[in-house]
């Protein structure tokens, strides 16, 4: 194993679940949690706004996996473009390897559509560690996924798997940025709670 999985959107862990009750409380949610504390993204095409696959490596089975691009929509959950993954029998997906720094933590995001076809089949991975695997998932509008992560390698590879008989899944907004450490934002944010309450006070 590769990489250390941190948290999950489902069970963010402690020193996250602080900082969002804190800055909650203290109005400080656009500076705690704001662009400026996430580092550039380092995944090329994550939006697949190229129309294409460019950037990523195609595995498994491709015979129904494509991007379209027909501008915001209900297949489209961030830009102009999505990709759809349709493989029958077998799994088909995409990777892609991401350049880390080790002992630094990163945010890994995506948004995924089922359209609750039967049989079909999603898993996300990144470093070869699940973070998240569904079988015949329900259909719904878009779901949003964001793991932390801690590198403990130079380099990992980020992959999804794919399989839907009957219809397409899709996939949009990939991304993976560096961010600081939990531990770092609790303190950052005990210090601009202090200068919020003090200021409250005068």
């Amino acid at each position: 194993m590769n990489s250390t999985l941190h948290s999950r959107q489902s069970r963010p862990n402690s020193a996250w679940r602080f900082i969002r009750d804190l800055v909650a409380a203290t109005g400080l949610a656009v500076v705690v949690a704001g662009p400026a504390f996430a580092g550039p993204e380092l995944l090329t095409n994550g939006g697949f706004e190229t129309g294409t696959f460019a950037g990523w490596t195609a595995t498994g089975d491709q015979t129904f996996n494509g991007v379209q691009c027909p501008g915001p929509g209900s297949t489209v959950f961030a830009g102009n473009c999505s990709a759809f993954f349709g493989p029958v029998g077998s799994l088909g997906g995409i990777s892609q390897t991401v350049i880390l720094s080790v002992g630094e933590f990163y945010r890994i995001t995506f948004a995924f559509e089922p359209d609750g076809g039967t049989p079909s089949f999603f898993s996300a991975l990144f470093g070869g560690v699940p973070l998240v695997s569904v079988t015949n998932p329900a259909a719904s509008g878009y779901q949003s996924f964001s793991f932390l992560v801690q590198a403990t390698s130079t380099n990992e590879s980020l992959a999804f798997n794919f399989r839907d008989d009957p219809g397409f899944l899709f996939l949009d907004a990939v991304s993976v940025r560096s961010v600081p450490e939990p531990a770092t934002l609790a303190l950052l944010a005990l210090g601009l709670a202090g200068i919020g309450f003090s200021r409250r006070k005068q």
